[in-house]
């Protein structure tokens, strides 16, 4: 059955009967706690295969919290909190389901109550705003194939989210992989909501539709995320990876930014890995202002890619791929992004600390952005290994690269917003 047209089956069966439904509160003229909207789609992020995160876009004040269970009877809530406090923003929620069983079909929906703060013993609670009831299956490790879609560079350009939106829409791939420059910069937090959380809504219904509501959205950050003063704010909204033992200090240094952005997925036959390559400009450049410190942390994702490579299930996948932003190599003449002069055509940081161990792991392909210009690398003597770099944010030069994993044989389609195939690579499985 089409996600859409069930989605729509279930909201309009009523599955909430205790509260109103948000598009009944939007058009409310009661008091401020009452008039909340809720601004986007909700965004699937952080599968494991037991758990996921889940963020909204908010107007204003509010609390809120995710329902969910293995049918539409739901049955399960998980209630953001930490330290005692319940979550509070006045931008964007954000929740981790856990619990989940192995390989479930599973049913969620999202709920936000306006809160109204006159004084710390007199708080008050507004009519909960309840989403339609949403339909999503993780992806799955034991899976016998997997599908997946990467876009990047989109940099706030409606015209071509829209465009990319549709696609994958039509395509409903497993999952959605953004690689990096989301924005131009982030200047406020109700940008970096804004930005992250609506493409793909419904135009005519704001807290409908979503690229990212019944499949996981994975991110990797670009230059151009980590600028502005409110780039600080991103984990709030795109959560980060939970942290797990063993992880190298200079990861997450910070309890607001508890978690980490380079992260492993297995799906299916498919292992993929993905790092933050950071900025384009070494830390000591005068444009930072001394507040960059990208060196030491692509020291600490060295250290840690190490170990997750030699995870059993990432090592015995038939297929790896890596996925960054800024290219790993580059070509003749192109900047390594390390000097005084000029930005990185590609990342000799990351070249340097990671592109070793990618090729004695057995990588296949690295996937990048930012260079605007799609292009394929071929495998070389000194770089054993596709490189696939996707297009620009203009709408003639935007890029959907697709990938289909089966047991047998893996394929790469790089193709325009059209739809039409521009170049294509297939990969076999690896000996491991």
């Amino acid at each position: 059955m089409n996600r859409r047209h069930f989605i729509g089956s279930l909201a309009s069966a009523g599955a909430a009967p205790a509260f109103a439904t948000a598009a009944e509160n939007e058009g409310s003229s009661g008091s401020e706690k009452n008039s909340l909207k809720v601004l986007s789609p909700p965004v699937v992020q952080n599968p494991t295969e037991s758990s996921f995160s889940v963020s909204w876009m908010v107007s204003g004040t509010a609390s809120g919290w995710v329902e969910w269970g293995t049918s539409e009877a739901l049955g399960q809530v998980s209630r953001p909190a930490h330290h005692g406090l319940m979550g509070l923003s006045q931008y964007a929620l954000a929740a981790r389901v856990s619990g989940i069983p192995k390989d479930a079909e599973i049913f969620y929906r999202v709920v936000t109550v306006p809160i109204h703060y006159k004084s710390a013993y007199s708080i008050e609670r507004g009519v909960p705003l309840v989403g339609e009831i949403r339909r999503l299956r993780l992806p799955c490790a034991d899976a016998a194939s997997c599908s997946m879609v990467v876009v990047n560079d989109t940099h706030d350009r409606n015209e071509t989210i829209a465009a990319l939106s549709q696609r994958v829409a039509d395509l409903d791939p497993d999952a959605l992989l953004w690689n990096g420059d989301a924005a131009n910069t982030f200047d406020d937090p109700v940008q970096v909501a804004r930005i992250c959380l609506t493409p793909g809504q419904d135009p005519q219904h704001a807290a409908a539709g979503g690229w990212a509501s019944t499949r996981p959205l994975f991110f990797t950050l670009g230059n151009h995320d980590a600028r502005g003063q409110s780039a600080r704010m991103l984990p709030e909204v795109l959560t980060p990876w939970p942290l797990t033992a063993g992880d190298p200090d200079g990861l997450a240094p910070t309890p607001q930014g508890a978690g980490r952005y380079c992260f492993t997925k297995r799906m299916g036959p498919l292992a993929i890995v993905c790092l933050d390559t950071g900025e384009d400009k070494p830390d000591s450049r005068d444009v930072w202002g001394g507040m960059a410190a990208y060196e030491p942390y692509r020291e600490s994702q060295k250290e840690w890619l190490i170990k997750a490579l030699q995870a059993p299930e990432i090592a015995k996948a038939p297929y790896l791929l890596t996925f960054c932003h800024i290219p790993l190599r580059g070509r003749p003449g192109d900047n390594d992004g390390m000097g005084e002069t000029g930005y990185a055509g590609f990342s000799g940081f990351g070249q340097q600390l990671w592109m070793q161990t990618l090729v004695d792991a057995g990588c296949q392909m690295i996937l990048s952005g930012h260079t605007h210009r799609s292009r394929i690398d071929e495998p070389s003597d000194a770089f054993p290994l596709y490189q696939v770099v996707g297009g620009g944010p203009q709408l003639d030069r935007a890029r959907l690269i697709r990938i289909h994993a089966e047991r047998h044989e893996l394929q790469v389609i790089i193709e325009d917003v059209q739809g039409q195939e521009r170049e294509r690579v297939m990969l076999y499985p690896r000996t491991v």
